[in-house]
């Protein structure tokens, strides 16, 4: 801490954003979020796995399997080398590259941009096939922690084997090494709710529920919205004909030319009082979750004797006194912790405790907006100004 008497520079900071209009379907690190390879009675099927090189140089590519709820952070890739303009095909990719059946997802991570694109098919006696195309989804475009998305289009109007019925299907994958939890709310054409359910992915693992397991009632253009409480995942779902099983894929959103909630790393942070003046620090975020927060704190607003001169004039470090690590839903509402500052003769500082109320939400754009709020107990003599509730400030943060 120090005594602050005159202020002449404004802290400014400038916050980086994500590049707008990048192209949705590129990438160095894809997932495909849904394939199979399943046989049975009148069931064979398959997936085909397409990556292109679009661009002039050799690309190094390294597919990874991960199947349905399981811990895949040891998954091991198999490698491809694709030339420029090449395509690299993959019929079957399940069964004759992996050596295995079942159902999951793909992550391809890239030494340059490629494109990918699945087709994941069913064959009928007379050699007939159908079935749906997923394009290799862009990781940033994960809806991360904190951060919701939403899937129009589901019905469950009947059962297999009627056709010109309906039921919906839900796919994702974690693409964190840490977990990720879910919350799927299925709304009706009126956003009433119909059904809600919480589901925890392993880390690297991938999903699949038909709707009907969480709600068993018929419904026709339902909405899926999914909020994400901690880590990131690509949801998707299909609707499929209870005829054929042929299936729509029905895709989830995020904002043009930015990622659907933050990324990790260390973001540069700013407080400021009515006046425009800023203290700063940075904002840590890991695994969808809040690991450190180490912030600088002067309000020159706090004057509650009136006299036009600010009260507390001392700069406060916090948040060594947060819990750590939490997930980036916490501060939506408002996280709350104390800090004790002891007395400093030598600077003739009293000593004494600040409360600390800490909100803010993804502004979707690799950032944070929200507020702090401070009040202070147990200061005496000259710093007793410090005691009680002090003006809330602005909350910002950004990538450095």
């Amino acid at each position: 801490m120090k005594r602050v008497l005159f202020v002449t520079a404004l802290l400014a900071f400038v916050f980086g954003l994500t590049p707008g209009g990048y192209a949705l379907n590129l990438g160095t690190d894809l997932y495909v979020p849904a394939a199979a390879r399943v046989t049975g009675s009148n069931v064979d099927w398959k997936s085909d796995l397409n990556i292109f090189n679009p661009g002039n140089q050799g690309a190094s590519v390294e597919i990874y399997w991960l199947p349905r709820a399981t811990d895949n952070s040891a998954a091991q890739p198999v490698s491809f080398t694709i030339g420029p303009q090449q395509t690299l095909s993959l019929p079957n990719v399940i069964e004759t590259t992996f050596g295995t059946t079942g159902g999951g997802a793909f992550r391809i991570v890239s030494s340059a941009q490629v494109l990918v694109q699945a087709r994941i098919y069913n064959t009928i006696a007379d050699g007939s096939t159908f079935g749906q195309g997923l394009e290799g989804v862009p990781a940033d475009a994960a809806t991360k922690a904190g951060n919701g998305t939403d899937i129009t289009g589901l019905a469950n109007t009947g059962t297999a084997g009627h056709p010109g019925t309906f039921r919906s299907n839900i796919f994702a994958v974690n693409t964190s090494t840490s977990a990720t939890t879910l919350t799927f709310t299925l709304l009706d054409t009126q956003g009433a709710t119909l059904a809600t359910q919480q589901k925890t992915l392993p880390p690297r693992a991938s999903f699949y529920e038909n709707v009907g397991a969480f709600y068993g009632g018929s419904f026709d253009d339902a909405t899926l919205h999914v909020d994400v409480t901690s880590g990131s995942a690509i949801i998707i779902a299909s609707k499929n004909d209870n005829g054929y099983s042929d299936g729509t894929t029905l895709e989830s959103w995020w904002p043009l030319g930015a990622s659907s909630g933050p990324s990790d790393g260390t973001y540069q942070a700013g407080l400021y009082d009515s006046l425009g003046f800023a203290t700063g620090g940075a904002l840590t975020i890991s695994g969808g979750q809040v690991t450190a927060l180490d912030m600088s704190y002067l309000n020159f607003d706090k004057d509650e004797d009136g006299d036009g001169q600010p009260d507390c004039t001392w700069t406060f470090s916090f948040g060594s006194g947060m819990p750590s690590p939490l997930p980036l839903s916490a501060f939506t509402s408002g996280e709350t912790f104390s800090e004790s500052y002891p007395a400093d003769a030598s600077s003739g500082f009293s000593g004494g405790t600040i409360q600390w109320t800490v909100t803010f939400t993804s502004n979707g754009r690799q950032g944070f907006n929200g507020t702090v709020a401070a009040t202070g107990s147990g200061f005496s003599g000259d710093d007793a100004g410090c005691n009680g509730t002090f003006p809330v400030q602005s909350f910002r943060a950004g990538v450095q």
